[in-house]
């Protein structure tokens, strides 16, 4: 009998995996294809039967309304990535708590670290803080709360103003 061990691709038959397509050419449907297949749909259309033009219309404004809703998308992802991008520079100073996952499998649970942001790096995903005196990274989304540092209150209190209330006296 032969051995068929080597047809799966991993040591367990029971492990999984994931696989995710990306977006290519091929398999996204752009304003210039359509057009291509519209195209094609007319050329090779019955002629004593031919197409709708509100149907044809329906189509055009549902592709229109597709390829708004895209950039739309994207519009709005960009003003997310600004708006986190500014709310992390702003905590730039400001103590934080930020959640420290144990690790896997070691039965620790979940802890919290207090300090001073000193910097944030903007990356691709998510900005990452790093607090002083500590080289660990830690994203934005390991935050627990924001307060002002004890070092950054005003110099001291406010000047008092010396001046007699009321009108003065003095007649010119």
């Amino acid at each position: 009998m032969a051995d068929v061990s080597g047809v799966s691709g991993s040591t367990s038959p029971y492990n999984t995996g994931s696989y995710t397509a990306e977006t290519t050419d091929k398999n996204t449907l752009n304003i210039t294809s359509y057009f291509k297949l519209l195209s094609a749909q007319l050329a090779s259309q019955d002629m004593t039967n031919p197409m709708d033009n509100s149907e044809l219309l329906a189509q055009m404004s549902q592709m229109a309304m597709v390829q708004s809703l895209t950039s739309m998308t994207k519009a709005v992802d960009s003003q997310i990535d600004f708006a986190q991008q500014s709310y992390s520079v702003g905590m730039i100073g400001k103590e934080v708590t930020v959640l420290v996952e144990g690790e896997a499998g070691s039965g620790q649970q979940t802890t919290t670290k207090t300090g001073i942001v000193e910097s944030v790096h903007l990356t691709d995903d998510e900005p990452i803080i790093r607090l002083q005196n500590d080289t660990t990274d830690y994203k934005l989304s390991d935050i627990a709360s924001i307060k002002n540092s004890s070092g950054s209150s005003a110099a001291g209190p406010s000047p008092v103003d010396t001046s007699p209330a009321g009108p003065s006296s003095e007649e010119p």
